[in-house]
């Protein structure tokens, strides 16, 4: 395989896109990062081995190696943290014997933060059982799932397929157990996977969804940011009401009108008696009677 040239700048854009390794929370996405950096100057074969210095005819060739592997040195050590660059060597014990002092340090941080090794494994694999499908993101949830299986298999640690699709039943709601009895009791043995099983929790979801009340998927919507103010007036029917009536008696003259008795004043009683009118029990004389 040919050299690229020597002249390889790196766009300082493209690095910086590049997040800091700092230890085994962020190595994956670093990783991943490098890599694709890499591969697009063309430089990554001098990380996986495919270009060495021993393939290099004559000296100015092997010369040339030595320059862009230190190029591609210098690009990894700018995106790792300060206290990992003890783990750097800026020169070629035997350059036969270690292809490149950047495959050095890639493998120095692989064995430190990769996946490899049971430690790892069951990071992964206890990371996979707490994942959780939500009815609301449905098709990201399954994806999760898709994305962690991988980096099992990245760890040299690849699941079955039946054990895979019992992982992603599991991380159904509670709410939905009556779907995962129904799908473990009448999908064969050989669909069972997680193709079959991933498009059945999607379809129930979905008819779960389209099954709500009407003012639930409102709600929803609104809250998503996908109902305006005029649809949500439309789709709401207001209903209004008279004031209560006002008591009828309230403005009627009462018809009752108490009776006048001589010159007693209306609405009233007085103790005095009667002109003309005599007690029984005076006497005629004016004095008062005697009791018996």
């Amino acid at each position: 395989m040919a050299l690229p040239t020597s002249e390889v700048k790196f766009d300082t854009n493209l690095i910086g896109r590049i997040p800091i390794l700092t230890g085994q929370d962020n190595y994956d996405v670093w990783r991943l990062r490098i890599q694709t950096t890499l591969s697009a100057y063309s430089v990554w074969e001098f990380v996986d081995s495919t270009l060495t210095y021993a393939a290099q005819a004559d000296a100015a060739d092997r010369l040339k190696w030595k320059l862009l592997d230190k190029r591609v040195l210098g690009l990894m050590a700018s995106t790792i943290s300060d206290s990992l660059l003890t783990h750097m060597n800026y020169e070629w014990t035997d350059p036969v014997v270690c292809p490149s002092i950047s495959k050095a340090l890639w493998d120095i941080l692989k064995g430190l933060f990769g996946t490899v090794g049971i430690a790892g494994q069951f990071n992964l694999f206890n990371q996979t059982l707490r994942l959780r499908i939500d009815p609301e993101h449905a098709n990201s949830s399954i994806n999760e799932y898709h994305v962690q299986f991988q980096k099992l298999v990245e760890a040299e640690y690849n699941l079955p397929e039946t054990l895979r699709t019992m992982i992603l039943l599991s991380g159904l709601p509670t709410n939905y157990f009556a779907l995962a009895s129904t799908i473990t009791q009448t999908v064969e043995p050989v669909n069972f996977n997680m193709s079959t099983v991933s498009k059945q929790i999607l379809m129930d979801m979905d008819l779960r969804a389209t099954c709500k009340p009407l003012h639930a998927r409102i709600s929803q919507a609104e809250s998503g940011g996908q109902a305006s103010s005029s649809s949500s007036v439309n789709r709401t029917n207001v209903i209004k009401r008279s004031p209560p009536p006002q008591n009828q008696w309230r403005s009627q003259t009462p018809s009752y009108q108490p009776r006048t008795f001589g010159n007693q004043p209306s609405g009233g009683y007085s103790n005095q008696p009667q002109s003309g009118s005599a007690n029984p029990n005076q006497r005629k004389n004016g004095g008062p009677a005697k009791s018996k």
